[in-house]
C-alpha cells in the first residue's frame, strides 16, 4: 500500500490540513476520552454476499452523481460521447448524503455495481491486470478538472478480495466552467468481488464525514467486518 497515501488519510482522521488553507476540510482531532462507537445504518445485497454498515444520518440522495463517477472511472473525464455504454455496464446500489451543497458541511456516499461483461474476461482472472484494472478506475475516478490526486492509488486486500484506493482534493469545475467555492475531497474505492467490480464513491467539504465513510465495515460473509479503506488511524 502507498504510505504517502496512507500518511494523508492519517492526516485528515488526526485533523490536519492538508493545504494552508483547508484547516475547516480536514477538522480538528477532539480531546479528551474516546467517543462512544458512531450510530450505523445498514446495505445488504444477498446476491454480493455484501454488507456494508456505513454513518446513521446518511439519507437517501440522487444517484446523478454516482453515476457520473462510474462513468469517470470507466471512460475517464471525457466521458459524455461513452455515456450510454457506460450506464449499461453499472447499476448505482446505493445513494445517500448530508448537508447541502454550498450551505456548511456536505457529503454523499455511493455505492456502484460495475458489470464483469464490461471488461475482457482474461483480465478478471489474472491476479497483475486485475489489480492494475482496479487502480486504473480508482485514479480515472477521481480526476476531473479542478481536483488534484493526493497520491497514486494504494492496493490493499479486504478479506481477501483484492481492492484499491485513491483520493483527491480541490475546488472540481463544473460543466458551466463556474468553480465550485467549496474545498473539496473526493475517493473512490474499487473492489474486485466475483466477476463483478464494486465501487465506492465520496465526494464532500468534510473531513469528519470522509473518515467514517472510509472506516465502514464491509462484509463478504467470511469474517469480521473489515475498513472499507484500512489506511486511517486507529
Amino acid at each position: 500500500m502507498k504510505r504517502v497515501c496512507i500518511a494523508v488519510l492519517s492526516m485528515l482522521a488526526a485533523g490536519t490540513a492538508l493545504t494552508p488553507g483547508q484547516a475547516q476540510i480536514a477538522g480538528q482531532a477532539a480531546a479528551g476520552p474516546p467517543l462512544p462507537a458512531p450510530a450505523l445504518q445498514v446495505y445488504s445485497n444477498a446476491e454480493l454476499h455484501l454488507t456494508f454498515s456505513y454513518p446513521a444520518g446518511l439519507t437517501p440522495r440522487d444517484g446523478a452523481f454516482a453515476a457520473a463517477a462510474a462513468r469517470r472511472m470507466l471512460y475517464g473525464e471525457d466521458a459524455e460521447s461513452e455515456r450510454s455504454q457506460a450506464d449499461a455496464c453499472t447499476t448505482v446500489l446505493l445513494s445517500v448524503g448530508t448537508g447541502t451543497e454550498g450551505r456548511g458541511a456536505w457529503g454523499r456516499l455511493g455505492l456502484l455495481e460495475i458489470h464483469g461483461q464490461c471488461f475482457p474476461a482474461k483480465t478478471l482472472q489474472n491476479k497483475k491486470a486485475s489489480q492494475l484494472l482496479l487502480r486504473n478506475l480508482v485514479k480515472q475516478g477521481t480526476t476531473t478538472m479542478g481536483m488534484m490526486p493526493l497520491d497514486q492509488p494504494a492496493v490493499y486486500l479486504i478479506q481477501g478480495r483484492w481492492a484499491s484506493f485513491c483520493a483527491a482534493q480541490g475546488q472540481p469545475v463544473s460543466g458551466g466552467d463556474l468553480q465550485s467555492a467549496d474545498q473539496q475531497l473526493v475517493s473512490v474505492v474499487a473492489v474486485l468481488v466475483q466477476s463483478e467490480v464494486l465501487g465506492w464513491v465520496v465526494e464532500t467539504n468534510d473531513g469528519a464525514m470522509l473518515n467514517r465513510v472510509l472506516g465502514s465495515g464491509v462484509d463478504f460473509g467470511t469474517g469480521k467486518p473489515e475498513r472499507l479503506f484500512p489506511g486511517l488511524a486507529k
